[in-house]
């Protein structure tokens, strides 16, 4: 018996339907969605999808925003800090 979603996989659900490139890009989405990623926080592979853009580790329960469908780490947040001028005491 041949396989029928070779080509697609989970986009099999569409049939003929919106064209092999769209479907292609989806089942793309699909399977990095499927991907663990690392918690910023706590650093495991632990990190899952809530909501669109919501990710939430399973671990520390710490909640991030990100990509409507991949986990994207924040940038690192610098703070400025008020380092005195030379010359001003």
């Amino acid at each position: 018996m041949s396989k029928r979603t070779k080509k697609v996989g989970s986009a099999a659900w569409m049939g003929p339907r919106y064209g092999i490139r769209i479907r292609r890009r989806v089942l793309e989405i699909d399977r990095n969605m499927a991907k663990p990623a690392a918690c910023p926080r706590c650093s495991t592979m632990t990190m899952h999808r809530v909501a669109s853009g919501i990710f939430e580790c399973r671990r520390c329960g710490t909640r991030f925003a990100s990509n409507a469908y991949v986990f994207q780490a924040p940038p690192a947040i610098t703070r400025a800090t008020k380092e005195p001028v030379p010359g001003n005491a």
